[in-house]
């Protein structure tokens, strides 16, 4: 057998294209932004957005109404501060998904079947699946996975007593909540 070693040649192609770079120019100047940074200065500040993260413990407040999110005897309550039952969350993540976890029960914050909230689960699951959609205004609406969708949480009525529950699709309604770093 033999073989017949080929010197490959490049293919010769004209080519009458014609390539164009855009000039770019070395620096952009925005024409009605003043020069120096007095601008933000100027009226009150906004306070920083504190997210919750990780392994850090919060108070979850509902901004329009000072009302914090508490378990007490079993059930979540939206109550004011200082009274019975327990208002510190742990914060944690599994599998991207934000959590929250009472300190004093172990149990996570989720849903139940009829969406309503509760603090039953020894450990975070699709029920306990929480994000945050941040407001412009301050604060952030809190959303709880259904089935595809996310849900903000917000209040229905139960035989005349508000409770907590995942309500509507988005994130654009629902309490605007802030969370307490302790």
């Amino acid at each position: 057998m033999d073989f017949n070693p080929v010197e490959p040649e490049p293919l010769q192609e004209d080519d009458d294209s014609t390539a164009y770079t855009a000039a770019t120019p070395s620096e952009t100047v925005a024409p009605d932004l003043p020069d120096d940074d007095s601008h933000l200065s100027d009226g009150p500040k906004p306070d920083l957005l504190l997210v919750p993260w990780p392994k850090s413990a919060f108070i979850i407040r509902s901004i329009s109404s000072g009302e914090v999110i508490t378990l007490l005897d079993g059930q979540i309550n939206l109550t004011r501060p200082g009274g019975h039952g327990c208002i510190y969350w742990a914060c944690v993540e599994s599998k991207g998904w934000l959590g929250f976890q009472n300190v004093v029960s172990g149990a996570y914050l989720g849903h139940d079947r009829n969406g309503k909230l509760c603090c039953t689960a020894k450990r975070q699951q699709e029920w306990e699946r929480f994000t945050l959609r941040p407001k412009p205004e301050g604060g952030c609406v809190l959303l709880m996975t259904h089935w595809c969708d996310l849900r903000h949480v917000g209040i229905v009525m139960e035989q005349g007593v508000e409770k907590l529950a995942k309500v509507g699709e988005g994130g654009s309604d629902g309490i605007v909540w802030e969370f307490l770093k302790v």
